[in-house]
């Protein structure tokens, strides 16, 4: 399996599979995954740049967002 890896000069991810999408999809089912890895994520990683290249845990980076983002919408649901 290829480590996931951001590519900052395409600003896109490489090496995520469908499957791994789908696996996030059902994981974080009130977050729209797809927007996540193709706009929110590389938006903010471009914006973000000083020190962020380093990073080697690129899965936790999308996993915790994503968690991030499911829990953004469940808050949502309770206060309404």
């Amino acid at each position: 399996m290829l480590k996931i890896v951001f590519n900052f000069e395409l600003l896109k991810w490489e090496n995520i599979t469908v499957d791994q999408v789908k696996f996030w999809e059902n994981c974080y089912p009130d977050v729209d995954v797809i927007a996540c890895l193709t706009k929110k994520m590389p938006a903010w990683l471009d914006a973000n740049r000083d020190g962020k290249g380093k990073k080697k845990l690129w899965k936790r980076f999308i996993v915790n967002w994503l968690a991030s983002q499911q829990e953004r919408y469940e808050q949502f649901k309770i206060e309404k």
